[in-house]
């Protein structure tokens, strides 16, 4: 899996422990898991094994093939339609051409830190720990690199994927004093410049 650990387990139980962790198990057996912020499709043989070990100290178990829950900390288990979480991102991301890249920027608000990403002058925000999340290392050999985030205008969310996974981050509107000014100063600055090595 190419996001890293730690930071997944981080946000694994804290959308349990807040809105609510989606979990659902498709019949071709692909294990889709999402939060307020992000999606994750992994096929299930490939979840890291800390990650499985996570869910089930937190849900109990994984869900049988064709079955999906609304999990929420002391709260019974809520049966979802299949199809509610899993929405085939390794497919959309395909079909997305606009490739945006993680930049050196982080604009700091009073409420979090957002790493900007760019797409020739489009710029975008996520929250910083989803950038660091997709700087993780491929732990198995026949995995791929991501490369960079895909999305479309319109879509809300940016799609990273290989050939055994694909995580999903929705766009963070501007939302605090200056966001959309700082965006729309930048339009047309490459953020992605290279560090100077000495």
């Amino acid at each position: 899996m190419f996001t890293e650990t730690q930071i997944l387990k981080r946000i694994i139980k804290n959308a349990w422990k807040g809105s609510g962790l989606h979990v659902e198990h498709t019949a071709h057996d692909w294990l889709a898991l999402s939060g307020y912020w992000w999606r994750l499709e992994v096929d299930y043989q490939q979840l890291n094994n800390k990650v499985k070990a996570q869910l089930i100290e937190l849900i109990g178990e994984i869900p049988e093939k064709d079955e999906g829950y609304l999990y929420l900390k002391n709260t019974d288990p809520q049966s979802e339609l299949p199809g509610t979480t899993y929405q085939n991102l390794m497919e959309k991301w395909t079909h997305y051409k606009a490739e945006y890249e993680i930049t050196n920027v982080l604009l700091k608000t009073s409420q979090d830190n957002l790493a900007v990403l760019q797409c020739g002058e489009s710029k975008i925000l996520i929250p910083e720990w989803a950038a660091d999340l997709v700087k993780g290392s491929i732990d198995d050999d026949g995995e791929n690199e991501p490369g960079n985030g895909r999305s479309m205008n319109g879509e809300p969310y940016v799609i990273w994927a290989n050939n055994k996974m694909a995580l999903a981050i929705f766009k963070r509107g501007e939302q605090y004093a200056g966001e959309r000014e700082f965006i729309e100063a930048v339009s047309e600055i490459d953020l992605c410049w290279d560090f100077i090595q000495e």
